[in-house]
């Protein structure tokens, strides 16, 4: 029957049901039953006993309180209230932000200058295939007037030696 209650007090103990004065009561008899248990039982017995010992070998001495304030104490102080590295870090990040706003602006007009450049380009090449192409048209119309010459030419060749002679004619 004691084996029955104790088994009952385990499944208690592991759904954390047990109260602090039923826990010490199911630790003292394990202990008292500890050559008669077996299985999951036994193995309690055993870990209750063995972290009972632990406890007792376990003590602090009288000055561990100090020791830890001490310790706290140390590392709550900054070691080095200026700490360089950080001084100089924060002051390259804020050259670096004065080299890109100083560099960001120049490319951005260079680019817009390029844009430009190009813009300028390919108008003066429009105008001046424009203008090549409308004296290729106006060409076609000289050769017609280099005929019209021509034949001008001719026909004053022609008639230019009557009024050598008579000119010569008129002042003998």
């Amino acid at each position: 029957m004691a084996l029955k209650k104790l088994e009952q007090q385990l499944e208690k103990y592991w759904l954390g049901e047990l109260s602090q004065v039923e826990e010490s009561q199911f630790k003292s008899e394990l202990q008292a039953n500890r050559n008669e248990l077996s299985g999951e039982l036994r193995q309690m017995a055993e870990w209750f006993e063995g972290h009972e010992d632990a406890k007792q070998k376990l003590s602090l001495g009288d000055d561990f309180d100090q020791n830890i304030m001490k310790e706290i104490h140390k590392k709550s102080q900054p070691k080095d209230k200026w700490n360089w590295m950080k001084v100089a870090a924060s002051v390259l990040v804020i050259m670096a932000l004065g080299f890109f706003a100083w560099w960001m602006p120049q490319q951005q007009e260079q680019r817009q200058l390029a844009q430009e450049e190009q813009k300028a380009y390919q108008e003066a090449k429009a105008t001046l295939e424009l203008m090549a192409s409308m004296m290729n048209h106006g060409k076609k119309h000289l050769s017609s007037l280099e005929m019209i010459n021509t034949a001008q030419e001719k026909v004053k060749n022609t008639f230019q030696p009557e009024r050598k002679e008579k000119k010569k004619g008129q002042d003998g």
